[in-house]
């Protein structure tokens, strides 16, 4: 079993297991909780609904939808759709899924708002970093340059019309891990809007989303965690209603060589980890976005990433970088209208 990410966004409503205390009074809703470890993470979802029966049932239905992405989009799993993708890809046009097509259609657009700092095509890079771990020893210049040279989002053909995709490279392969999550908890949360719930939460790890306000509250709160290994959290606290928050940092998710510790997420445009912050929240109208960006903003660091959110509708993004004298907060025009 993988070790299971550090969440280093905490939602401060959310509780784990499933409860009930009494049935709630007609028309009135009550407040239920579930946890399941899934996609590599601990997944909750917070719902309010009028009777257990009810909440179990839209809890169910939005850990399958989890679940399925998960079927479809984890490179761990050697039956999954992207393992196929990357085994073919190189060599022939893959037929792929409605949901396969849209993220690789929404990766490619992130692709290109970045300037390729988010890149799916990542894949050869992380797989050699990870060696490197297992080996104790940091990869050679010679050998990250070939990683690197197998990288490129423009690299990847998609024919939306034949639903295809084909690698330019025989080599190429993808990693979803910077947007299925995020992916999967945006269809988790349409499923919940289809069974009738109005105001609901569900954090994958730390990509969050949630919908309309918990009753007699006038938001949801999601905490942020402190970079380092501790579970304290930032004064902060991100306030939402219908939107999404994610955080990409070193947290518990990182690669340790020879007792120095490195990004998770690399810059595909150098191969080297990314190092210009230790944590990158972004707020964005649906977690997708939320979860790509926060990974782009990662590699681009703050100068670029703020402006990067500035061109984006509804985009706020806050660093936390290093300094001699503690933690700097560096936060983009509208980020403080999320806080309390």
């Amino acid at each position: 079993m993988r070790r299971i990410p550090a969440i280093a966004l905490l939602a401060l409503v959310a509780a784990a297991g499933c409860t009930k205390t009494q049935a709630p009074a007609p028309g009135k809703l009550k407040r239920f909780d579930a946890t399941r470890e899934m996609m590599g993470t601990l997944v909750t979802v917070t719902l309010w609904a009028p009777s257990e029966q009810k909440a179990r049932e839209a809890g169910d239905a939005a850990f399958a939808e989890i679940a399925r992405v998960d079927s479809l989009m984890s490179a761990y799993r050697a039956d999954s759709e992207i393992s196929k993708i990357n085994r073919r890809a190189g060599e022939e046009a893959v037929p792929i899924s409605d949901e396969m097509l849209e993220v690789l259609m929404l990766s490619a657009k992130y692709g290109e708002l970045s300037g390729g700092a988010f890149d799916i095509s990542i894949a050869p890079l992380m797989k050699l970093w990870k060696t490197a771990e297992r080996n104790g020893a940091m990869p050679d210049e010679a050998a990250i340059k070939e990683a690197a040279a197998l990288t490129g989002y423009e690299n990847i053909a998609l024919d939306e019309k034949a639903q295809t995709v084909r690698f330019a490279k025989p080599l190429m392969e993808v990693d979803l891990g910077g947007i299925a999550k995020g992916y999967s908890v945006d269809l988790a949360m349409a499923e919940l809007s289809r069974h009738g719930i109005t105001a609901a939460l569900v954090n994958a790890g730390g990509d969050i989303a949630t919908m309309g306000r918990p009753p007699n509250a006038k938001a949801w709160r999601v905490g942020i965690q402190k970079p380092g290994r501790s579970n304290a959290r930032l004064p902060e606290v991100v306030h939402l209603t219908t939107g999404a928050v994610a955080t990409s940092g070193d947290y518990e998710r990182f690669v340790e060589i020879a007792g120095k510790r490195f990004s998770h997420i690399k810059d595909p445009r150098t191969g080297m980890p990314a190092a210009k912050a230790c944590s990158v929240t972004v707020i964005a109208p649906d977690a997708t976005a939320a979860d790509a960006l926060a990974t782009a903003c990662s590699v681009l660091g703050p100068d670029e990433g703020l402006e990067l959110a500035a061109r984006l509708h509804d985009v706020e993004v806050m660093y936390i970088v290093a300094g001699d004298s503690g933690p700097t907060l560096i936060k983009s025009d509208g980020f403080d209208q999320y806080l309390e």
